[in-house]
């Protein structure tokens, strides 16, 4: 279920579309979805623990994922890569 590594150049052009699309501050929402067994929500949640942020939480209809929205309002694009890259090391974890 882990999602292959994103080389630099990803995280670049994904940067570009963040600094063409938003004027910053901006809201930006993450999406994610994780196992509903272990701790990948919890890792997850504490990622953002020191943000203000709106999370949501939406129980796959057989129980055996979870799917988490987290929107908030985040300084520049290197916030929200980095924010994805922290993500990226959660075992089991798919960002959308």
């Amino acid at each position: 279920m882990q999602q292959p590594a994103k080389d630099q150049s990803f995280y670049e052009r994904f940067h570009q579309q963040l600094l063409d699309t938003s004027s910053w501050p901006s809201v930006y929402v993450f999406k994610f979805i994780v196992p509903a067994s272990g701790n990948a929500q919890k890792i997850l949640e504490d990622l953002f623990s020191k943000d203000v942020v709106k999370i949501s939480v939406r129980v796959s209809s057989k129980g055996t994922y979870n799917s988490i929205s987290v929107q908030g309002t985040f300084e520049n694009p290197a916030v929200i890569i980095d924010k994805y890259k922290q993500a990226a090391k959660i075992p089991n974890i798919i960002q959308l």
